[in-house]
């Protein structure tokens, strides 16, 4: 049977895709747009449009100079349970037992696309709660999960993504200046957790920790997770935030030897 023009056109979209792939695989500094043309032997426009489609799925993500390299998500397709999947699973009773002791509400985050997706959570059993839905994409810098993941970032990577994404303003509080957020970054790094102090949402105060790639635990490992806790400001001040920071890193420990074992 002959193939119809559309079914040849996706073959053929396949196999540039797969070629593309390929070309970038074993280079984990990336490749630039334009070597990567030459290479594929294929104009600049066609391949920008398979790795902005590619990008945009989370197969491919950019280093720190731009160029383009395999993200984590294609090799979490040869796993049988990606990591983000194995971390939500072994998280659940950590932040159940969590929620229960501080009686606010806990979240886990990864970062995407550069920004913090919320990827489950357990709601305060109080009446007045600060309210979070699995799914939620929420800004970087002005959460206390987002500000732990961007601390961890290499530098170029970091930049890159303020350049993307901005520092936009959502509250009189948010950090807007770049200098300011890498002054505050630093903090993050020095005590091991971060504070959104009514940055990301009025009338909300936020403390979060990292919790560390199962295969490179402590705190030279990568970070591939952050684990928060929220509460409205008249039930969580800045120093309750702080006082619950020894429960929180325990239990991002704890997730972390959980998805190892």
């Amino acid at each position: 049977m002959k193939a119809s023009p559309a079914e040849t056109s996706g073959v053929l979209v396949l196999h540039k895709t797969l070629d593309i792939l390929e070309n970038i695989k074993d280079k984990p500094t990336g490749v630039k747009l334009s070597d990567l043309a030459r290479a594929v032997d294929m104009p600049k426009a066609t391949v920008y449009r398979i790795l902005s489609t590619l990008e945009s799925r989370g197969f491919v993500d950019r280093a720190g100079d731009g160029g383009y390299r395999v993200a984590r998500k294609l090799f979490d397709l040869q796993q049988p349970f990606p990591i983000e999947q194995i971390l939500n699973r072994v998280a659940q009773p950590r932040m159940e037992d969590l929620a229960k002791s501080c009686r606010e509400t806990v979240n886990l985050g990864i970062l995407d696309a550069g920004e913090v997706v919320v990827i489950n959570t357990v709601e305060s059993s109080q009446s007045v709660r600060m309210s979070s839905k699995i799914g939620n994409r929420r800004h970087l810098h002005s959460t206390a999960i987002g500000k732990v993941l961007l601390a961890a970032l290499p530098e170029k990577e970091l930049l890159r993504l303020l350049r993307l994404k901005g520092l936009p303003r959502l509250t009189p509080h948010s950090i807007v200046s770049r200098i300011a957020l890498m002054n505050e970054l630093e903090r993050v790094r020095e005590q091991g957790y971060a504070i959104d102090n009514q940055e990301n949402e009025l009338e909300g105060r936020c403390i979060g920790a990292p919790i560390f790639d199962p295969a490179t635990p402590g705190p030279s490992g990568r970070v591939v997770a952050a684990l928060s806790i929220s509460g409205p400001v008249f039930r969580m001040d800045v120093n309750r935030a702080r006082s619950l920071a020894p429960k929180l890193k325990q239990a991002c420990t704890a997730i972390s030897a959980a998805a190892r074992a």
